[in-house]
């Protein structure tokens, strides 16, 4: 099995000796029309493939990304799949294997899963700049990464430094309808942010010739971004006015880990630690002007300051059993998050003297524990199976340095124990065709946040905070079809149906307030469609048809009408389709494609609000794969000016059951992109 081989297993292996039978071979030759300078090119050009993203929850858990190298999990949780295989160099990739997650000795991993096999020597590296162009708005001219790698005895690392500056806006007419439907307010209203957002990730890797593998990986990174918000009000109640939002945001972070896997026994062990840091501030401003004489007529401003921390240790020991592979596994996590929230007033000197806000400042802690033991084995040549039970402890406690008001005694920690495990199975039909189910018990994360309250500025509203939150848990029924065409391509469908208990969304607190609680149950699906199609069989030679497009839907009562709705802010339908042609017998390569994205309402207590875009947004590029030996691309995005749309309905008293108070619209457009990407290796 995967899980079994030693690290740098490419020095034992060939091309022409694929790690396991049932697997799906690309090699080098395969990715030669798309000219790959890194692993991630080639991964992201293998048909019906996608790289799942990593996940922001706490701990490292079982596996999730479908992405191996070497036949190994990614080490690091900052270090993701992405990032990982953007330090390869593509020359040095001998092959990729598309093999069932489920037939591998990797609990977590099901469905198709991409292990990379690549082999460094020497020291090599890739790099690409990428400004950006929009209108009205300074160009962004600091995007790009520089990585490399290298290996000398049993010592290999590979380290990487980006660097992302970004400038957005947008901007539109808004409106202000009352209750009767009349216009109470015209708006004309803008959006300009600017941001960078380096980092620096690198990883050093020892083998013993006895094959015991030791991993250290480090991340460090920093956010800072400065926005403003103009807001131009011509109010039938009131003279004009000028609305001016001011957003400043400064985080840094820190992440340093280590691995350590050997034999022991009849089995192999691997030793997991961790350690996570993130501090930050953010800063919003709310003033308005008298547009006639520029007297301000008032201000408020928000100051929140967090700092959040995360250890780890967890140890996993796999070996041979029951004619398969077992693994057990034990995790210890400790997390923190220290919250102050401050508030201000305009005063007449033009001071904003901040005060604490109480049931904003607090330090909530997360101990939690957790094991599970996991079993997989090959039952037929035609079915495989993998299976995981476990168990979850978890104690939560919130400290306020000061009491809020209503609130006689700190309160004593919270204890939780969670049963989650999975069953996993797949059904190889035949060469081109096979099936995955799964059905899994999932206990979810809460937001730390969550449990305080919080002041919303820019849309005039407040959440009550809610010690009393339990982490929702989902029964998970989900099933993959993977479907080869040949020459012709790959199709893939995935479907997805979930029950979720304890659902977090928001309930009512106290006569007109509102705040995050939990809800007694939902269901929600989705249904992913996504392949690659080539039209080389029918003589149109270098044409590629790629799509991956999701739609999903959900249930729950309201917590306010009892009437059903989709739980608040899921996703609708997100999805991508793009047409390729690798010009024959050139360098040359066009695309041109579309995206979409929509999501089902948000709904407070007091309101109902609904973002999307309209229409969907295009994107058309143009390629020359050898410009000196580099590869150059011109992207341009959005040249049909789609409009970013937001609607609210707020209601009397604080409460949706209430009569309309007033809507408010608005439609904002953010213009063409223009992106020049330039990559090369060294």
């Amino acid at each position: 099995m995967l899980g079994g081989l030693p690290a740098f297993a490419q020095e034992q292996v060939s091309t022409s000796a694929p790690t396991q039978a049932s697997s799906q071979i690309y090699e080098p030759a395969y990715f030669t029309r798309f000219a790959p300078k890194t692993a991630a090119d080639m991964v992201n050009n293998i048909a019906g493939f996608e790289i799942s993203g990593s996940d922001d929850e706490r701990g490292f858990g079982q596996a999730k990304q479908n992405v191996l190298i070497n036949g190994r999990r990614v080490s690091g949780k900052s270090n993701d799949a992405a990032t990982a295989l953007s330090r390869i160099a593509a020359d040095t990739v001998l092959r990729i294997e598309i093999i069932d997650g489920a037939t591998l000795n990797i609990p977590g991993l099901s469905g198709q899963v991409a292990n990379v096999v690549a082999k460094v020597d020497a020291l090599s590296g890739n790099w690409y700049i990428q400004p950006e162009f929009r209108e009205n708005l300074q160009p962004s001219w600091y995007n790009g990464s520089v990585s490399a790698n290298g290996k000398s005895g049993g010592w290999s690392w590979s380290a990487a430094l980006t660097g992302r500056e970004f400038h957005n806006g947008h901007d539109g007419p808004g409106v202000i309808i009352n209750g009767a439907g009349v216009v109470t307010d015209v708006r004309r209203e803008g959006f300009n942010g600017a941001g960078e957002e380096p980092e620096l990730n690198a990883t050093v890797t020892y083998e013993t010739t006895a094959g015991s593998i030791v991993n250290v990986n480090l991340a460090l990174t920093t956010f800072n971004f400065v926005g403003r918000e103009d807001s131009f009000r011509d109010d039938i109640a009131l003279p004009p006015r000028n609305r001016f939002v001011s957003i400043g945001e400064d985080e840094t972070g820190g992440e340093v880990g280590a691995d350590w896997e050997f034999d022991l026994g009849p089995g192999r062990l691997k030793v997991i630690g961790l350690h996570r840091q993130e501090e930050g501030d953010e800063l919003v401003t709310v003033e308005t002007y008298d547009d006639a004489t520029g007297f301000i007529l008032g201000g408020d401003r928000v100051l929140a300051h967090s700092e959040e921390g995360e250890s780890i240790a967890r140890g996993e020991y796999n070996f041979g059993a029951f004619g398969g592979d077992m693994q057990w596994a034990a995790e210890g996590a400790f997390n923190f998050g220290d919250l102050h929230t401050q508030l201000a007033q305009r005063q007449a000197n033009g001071g904003y003297p901040l005060a604490t806000l109480d049931e904003g400042t607090a330090r909530v802690e997360e101990r939690r524990g957790e094991t599970n033991l996991s079993y997989s084995r090959k039952l037929s040549d035609a079915w495989s199976l993998q299976s995981s039970l476990g168990v979850e402890y978890s104690e939560l406690s919130v400290n306020f340095p000061v009491l809020p008001p209503g609130v006689t005694q700190q309160q004593a920690p919270r204890e939780f124990v969670r049963q989650k495990g999975f069953l996993a199975l797949v059904w190889k039909i035949d060469d081109k065709l096979d099936i995955s189910f799964k059905g899994e018990r999932r206990v979810g994360q809460l937001d730390f946040g969550d449990f305080l309250s919080a002041v919303d500025l820019q849309q005039g509203a407040s959440q009550s905070g809610n010690v009393e939150l339990v982490p929702e848990q989902s029964w998970i029924a989900s099933a993959e079809i993977n479907k080869k065409l040949g020459a012709w391509g790959a199709l893939k469908l995935i479907l997805d149906s979930r029950l979720i208990e304890d659902v977090v969304d928001q309930i009512p607190i106290g006569v007109s307030g509102t705040g995050v609680g939990n809800l007694e149950e939902a269901t929600a699906w989705s249904v992913t469609g996504s392949g690659t199609i080539n039209f080389d069989p029918i003589g149109l030679k270098g044409l590629q048809f790629a799509f991956n497009w999701r739609y999903g839907d959900s249930e729950v009562d309201d917590p306010l009408t009892g009437i059903p709705r989709e739980i608040s802010g899921s996703t609708k339908l997100n999805g991508n389709m793009s047409l390729r042609w690798d010009v024959p017998e050139t360098p040359w390569t066009l695309v041109a494609g579309i995206e979409e994205y929509q999501s089902y309402a948000r709904y407070r207590l007091d309101q109902i609000a609904r973002d999307w875009t309209a229409p969907s947004t295009n994107f058309f590029s143009i390629e020359n794969k050898d410009v000196y030996g580099m590869k150059v691309r011109l992207q341009v995005v959005n040249l049909n000016d789609t409009s970013e749309n937001f609607k609210r309905e707020v209601y009397f008293n604080g409460r949706r059951t209430n009569p309309l108070n007033f809507t408010e619209e608005r439609h904002r457009t953010f213009g063409p992109i223009v992106r020049l990407n330039v990559s090369g290796t060294f």
